[in-house]
């Protein structure tokens, strides 16, 4: 039997209640979503402490925008089981990838608790269960037009998305070349990466929260059939639909 297996996190919405490391004071304030599916998830932070940006879109944001909204962090893409611990593939990542996978054992604390150990790092984080549905689907995507990736998670009602930015992002720390950038357009394109979340109420989409904050209440709109199609927002502010193929779907239900 796996670690996964033996937990079995698939189809839960999970918020977290604490991070420990050693030598740091505990983090219990950062607001962090998990929402995993049967091999898909996304998982969205947010310090406490981020200021408000009032943009309403990328093209309106100044450099202390950008510095401030990246002290965000989102990742998305499979759960991968190696028996004896658990590792988060990342297809989709706010910041650039780390020197070691992001993995970690799990372990129940109670019914409604999930406690995740690092494996590659010393850390110590509890996931409250907050929602659990057998009713999933996932996809992993891959944007037509530009080649983009996207990690589309649906449990019951709460859904999370996640989108690359359209080209690769370098490998220093991401304010560094926020700050580091040749113009404040190449520095507003550092942030356009979506990590988002929310809940499906009367067959719409609306995003609660997004590291990109104008996109919230926002619908993500997906249309399904041939391509999958999400509702996305231009630098400018324009709507438009980004057209995915699916790499690795899981087949809708009647709902």
């Amino acid at each position: 039997m796996t670690a996964a297996e033996r937990i079995r996190p698939a189809g839960t919405h999970f918020e977290r209640t604490l991070l420990a490391r050693p030598g740091a004071i505990p983090d219990t304030t950062t607001r962090v979503t998990w929402l995993q599916g049967e091999r898909l998830y996304c998982d969205l932070r947010r310090p406490a402490t981020l200021p408000t940006v009032t943009a309403s879109t990328l093209a309106e944001m100044e450099i202390d925008d950008l510095v401030a909204l990246a002290s965000q962090d989102g990742f998305a893409g499979r759960l991968l089981d190696s028996s004896n611990h658990v590792e988060w593939e990342r297809a989709v990542s706010f910041h650039p990838l780390g020197p070691t996978p992001d993995a970690g054992t799990l372990e129940a604390l109670d019914t409604d608790t999930l406690v995740e150990h690092g494996v590659f790092e010393e850390y110590t984080e509890h996931w409250r269960i907050t929602d659990v549905s057998p009713d999933i689907e996932e996809y992993l995507l891959e944007d037509v037009e530009t080649g983009a990736t996207a990690v589309l998670v649906r449990v019951g009602e709460c859904f999370a998305f996640g989108r690359s930015r359209d080209h690769a992002l370098g490998s220093e720390p991401l304010v560094e070349q926020i700050l580091g950038a040749a113009t404040v357009s190449d520095a507003r394109a550092l942030l356009d990466c979506e990590i988002a979340v929310g809940r499906i109420e009367d067959s719409r989409w609306t995003i609660s929260a997004s590291t990109l904050p104008y996109r919230s209440g926002r619908n993500l709109h997906p249309v399904f059939g041939h391509e999958i199609r999400t509702r996305d927002t231009t630098f400018d502010g324009t709507s438009i639909a980004r057209r995915w193929r699916s790499v690795h779907p899981t087949p809708r239900g009647d709902t």
